[in-house]
């Protein structure tokens, strides 16, 4: 039986729209692996275009944190998502 996360996979491989829901579907389940619980509190994937992922924070305190741990979040990232990774981009939440 095909499942929804086995039709957005095999549609990722094959479509940049779905390679881009598949992926930070696939991030916000596993925000806590990734990130750590206390973090995944604080900051949320945000979008993935053209191999960079974006992360962004609810306050600059947890943006300045993540960013001296980018080598190991991009490194946590690869070994989760089976996609090329070009970049992290790490950025504060723009307050409505």
């Amino acid at each position: 039986m095909l499942t929804l996360r086995k039709i957005f996979s095999e549609l990722a491989l094959k479509d940049a729209f779905f390679k881009k829901i598949y992926i930070l579907s696939q991030l916000e389940e596993m925000s806590e692996k990734i990130l750590g619980a206390n973090i995944s509190k604080h900051c949320r994937f945000s979008s993935f275009e053209d191999g960079t992922i974006t992360i962004e924070c609810d306050d600059n305190i947890w943006t300045n944190e993540l960013k001296k741990m980018k080598r190991q979040i991009k490194k946590r990232l690869e070994e989760h998502i089976k996609f090329p990774i070009s970049d992290v981009k790490i950025q504060t939440e723009r307050k409505k």
